[in-house]
């Protein structure tokens, strides 16, 4: 009679656990407790099974690890906070851990995409912050390995995309201002090399356009998407352009540098300018005034992205998901 294959499904279904359970048992995680890995193992040494790497990449079979690979990842980011975690309670239910992963442009030129999730051991990944110019962006064209992109599109089966529909996003925020009566709305966008800046600068030519509002380049600055870059934006404008009543960001940290730019040049707001920003961080309801902007749901995001890269996994393509942003009124934006 021929020998039956053992594999880590059959020591997960012996042992009552899950997939992931077992092989954080084998690579000896903190997180498993010294009784659950002793069953484990036993279980393990019983059916006769013993984890190979190579011998597993080879067959196919899942590592059932996943990454949030994030360029410049910073830990305060509670806008990557929020996504990982909505991320995670989806994948986690069909057994797979999750990793945080850090890249840089720099980095990328050192170490191919498909190279860092051999070495990673990844089944896939959600990818946030790349920029146009990237290795990593470029890479993705050909890339084998089930991928979820944040903003980003690109036309490759195994990569998906989910985020908010900036375009709408953007006319909801202009329209705003629109409404309540202002003409003279600059802009302060991100940086070129982000996609996302085309698309939200995209819906501010929008809405203005369809108003009949004639298109004033000089009203539209860079802030980086940096506090500091929105803070010396708008000192620019308001320097430049004393007549202006209304500035939308293309993202709340460069609203709230903005916001402090005009105070500190003795600028009341939403008196004087009233301010709309996109995004809505937790530190939109926490400033004085509370900043009116757009938001994008970061755990709907989140979890469409688990969703999503589920479904790639197991060969089913969705190709994009767009979710729809929410205009949020509040203090920094009044009538004129």
């Amino acid at each position: 009679m021929e020998k039956k294959n053992i594999t880590i499904k059959d020591v997960a279904k012996q042992a009552g656990v899950s997939i992931s359970t077992v092989s954080r048992a084998f690579n000896n995680y903190a997180d498993i407790s010294d009784v659950t890995r002793k069953n484990i193992l036993e279980i393990a040494e019983g059916l006769g099974y013993r984890p190979n790497i190579v011998a597993r990449s080879l067959s196919g079979e899942k590592n059932y690890r996943l990454a949030l690979l994030v360029e410049d990842y910073n830990e305060s980011d509670y806008i990557i906070y929020e996504m990982f975690m909505a991320f995670k309670s989806v994948v986690s239910d069909y057994g797979y851990e999750t990793i945080i992963l850090s890249t840089t442009s720099d980095m990328q030129k050192g170490q191919s995409l498909e190279k860092l999730f051999k070495e990673k051991q990844l089944d896939g990944a959600l990818i946030l912050g790349l920029k146009m110019t990237d290795d990593y962006f470029r890479q993705l064209e050909s890339m084998t390995y089930p991928c979820v992109l944040h903003d980003v599109y690109i036309k490759n089966r195994r990569v998906g995309c989910v985020g908010v529909d900036n375009i709408k996003g953007s006319i909801l925020a202009v329209e705003h201002l629109l409404d309540q009566g202002h003409t003279k709305i600059a802009f302060i966008n991100g940086h070129k090399d982000a996609l996302v800046s085309y698309e939200r600068l995209d819906g501010y030519y929008l809405a203005l356009s369809r108003k009949g509002i004639k298109i004033e380049e000089e009203l539209i600055v860079s802030g980086g998407f940096s506090y500091e870059g929105g803070k010396a934006a708008a000192e620019q404008l308001i320097g430049n352009h004393g007549d202006i009543t209304a500035i939308y960001c293309a993202s709340d940290l460069m609203a709230l540098g903005a916001m402090e730019g005009l105070k500190n040049k003795g600028y009341d707001i939403p008196n004087d300018i009233s301010i709309v920003g996109f995004d809505d961080i937790n530190l939109c309801n926490f400033v004085t005034p509370k900043l009116t902007t757009i938001r994008q749901d970061r755990e709907k995001i989140g979890k469409s992205a688990g969703n999503l890269i589920l479904s790639i996994i197991s060969e089913q393509y969705l190709g994009r998901i767009i979710i729809e942003p929410e205009l949020i009124e509040r203090e920094s934006s009044i009538k004129i």
